[in-house]
């Protein structure tokens, strides 16, 4: 079953559009949800008190390592607003976010020598839920798995380098910048 089947138009689930036939009680799936959240802030937390800051490193590579393998099944582009297009149909049912600027920026997509940035505002995303869920900070390593899912989905989708900073995180809404490198890899 395709997530888009059981979500609205900005990707928020919902349990009504399940299926019959899938079986099992619609509240049981909320509450393996909430189960698998504790569980992965659980994880997280244990983590980072055995490995350190050194987690955040570890976790952004095995999301680097997942986002290559997931745009793989997407179509290669140079074009950095279909890029941005394919990822948020995959990413966007988990991950909702939306291009933003700053009300005195003419563009979303900032081109300086050869550095493309472009500011991606993550409203509905299942890891800030998680941590707020567990009363675990963000920017610890859940965030750091996102960071690195996206790094290399784009780096897969584009073949060129890119990264991810934090611009601000909080309870509704975090803002990062996307940073592509027009260089080869």
């Amino acid at each position: 079953m395709d997530m888009r089947e059981i979500t609205d138009t900005i990707g928020t689930f919902k349990p009504e559009l399940i299926p019959k036939e899938t079986g099992g009680n619609l509240d049981d799936y909320e509450d393996a949800l909430h189960v698998l959240m504790k569980f992965m802030g659980s994880m997280s937390s244990a983590l980072e008190q055995v490995s350190g800051r050194g987690a955040n490193a570890i976790v952004y590579q095995a999301g680097k390592r997942m986002g290559h393998e997931s745009a793989k099944m997407m179509e290669k582009t140079d074009d950095l607003e279909k890029a941005l297009f394919e990822m948020g149909e995959v990413l966007g049912h988990e991950f909702y976010y939306v291009k933003w600027k700053p009300a005195a920026q003419d563009s979303y997509v900032i081109q300086k020598d050869n550095e493309v940035t472009v500011k991606l505002l993550f409203m509905d995303c299942v890891v800030r839920q998680t941590l707020r869920r567990t009363g675990l900070p963000q920017k610890g390593p859940l965030c750091y798995l996102l960071y690195g899912y996206m790094v290399g989905a784009v780096e897969e989708v584009m073949d060129l380098k890119a990264k991810v900073d934090i611009d601000h995180v909080g309870p509704n809404a975090c803002l990062k910048t996307l940073t592509i490198k027009w260089s080869a890899k």
